[in-house]
């Protein structure tokens, strides 16, 4: 993916970096969706991630007559303790890790990234 920036010496360090936040971005993704399960039998081979069991959380409190019981407030309490981890992560990328490589980007004349 970052095979394009020239394999210079004061380049390398970018580039580590990069692939550096690539690699933490493709496991926070990782960690959220599973992305091989094509099918609704694939749960037996791929293991359902935080968004779908969210879902599921939120399809089995739903209803005419909504009545949440104390196993799902117990599963909700566990997903957002899940979910409090993901955000430092996602904070982590967004606002740490982006933000420096944007300067190291900027500093050889390349530019940022979004």
């Amino acid at each position: 993916m970052l095979a394009t920036i020239p394999m210079d010496a004061k380049y390398k360090d970018i580039k580590e970096q990069g692939q550096n936040i690539i690699n933490i971005a493709k496991l926070w993704d990782e960690d959220m969706v599973q992305r091989l399960s094509k099918a609704y039998d694939d749960v037996e081979n791929f293991p359902n991630k935080f968004t779908a069991e969210y879902m599921f959380l939120m399809n089995q409190s739903e209803s005419d007559i909504v009545q949440v019981n104390q196993a799902s407030l117990d599963l909700l309490s566990e997903m957002n303790t899940k979910w409090d981890v993901l955000k430092l992560k996602a904070n982590e990328i967004s606002e740490k890790l982006i933000p420096e490589f944007n300067k190291m980007l900027w500093s050889v004349g390349i530019g940022g990234i979004w």
